[in-house]
């Protein structure tokens, strides 16, 4: 249960926060925040990281689909100790359906957040770059590791 809570939690946030920019800054508008060091631009990415791929949403459905399923079928075998694993997995799908979500209504993904020389992205984004960090490092924690 608690997979699909934070999960949700993550879709909810994205979608909540892809819709404000959306109401309220016209397409490729850009709000500047922190003298600079951020800026809200809203744009609509039909590729993949980086804008690759554009217009393979197909692709991009069965993809996020397919990581939902191994994301549901891995978590259980994870232990309750190794937090950091569970809680990257969680994270991971959270990201996955928000933008998942975009994709089905919109045929791209709604990013809006620039820091400095990176593309613009969305928390759904950062939640599946973060999702994988933790991911890592619980396999780094993990009890069954040997330490040499």
């Amino acid at each position: 249960m608690a997979l699909f809570l934070a999960s949700a939690w993550v879709a909810l946030l994205d979608q909540v926060t892809k819709s404000v920019v959306a109401r309220r800054i016209p397409m490729h508008g850009t709000v500047t925040c922190l003298g600079g060091l951020l800026r809200i631009t809203h744009v609509r990415n039909a590729g993949a990281a980086f804008g690759v791929l554009q217009g393979r949403q197909t692709l991009f459905i069965a993809a996020a689909a397919a990581a939902a399923v191994i994301v549901i079928l891995c978590y259980p075998r994870v232990s309750a100790s190794n937090w950091p694993a569970r809680l990257g997995l969680s994270l991971g799908l959270g990201g996955a359906v928000g933008n998942l979500v975009d994709r089905l209504r919109f045929g791209g993904v709604v990013d809006f957040l620039e820091v400095g020389p990176w593309p613009v992205f969305n928390l759904a984004d950062s939640a599946i770059v973060v999702g994988v960090a933790l991911i890592l490092l619980g396999m780094l924690r993990s009890p069954g590791r040997k330490e040499e």
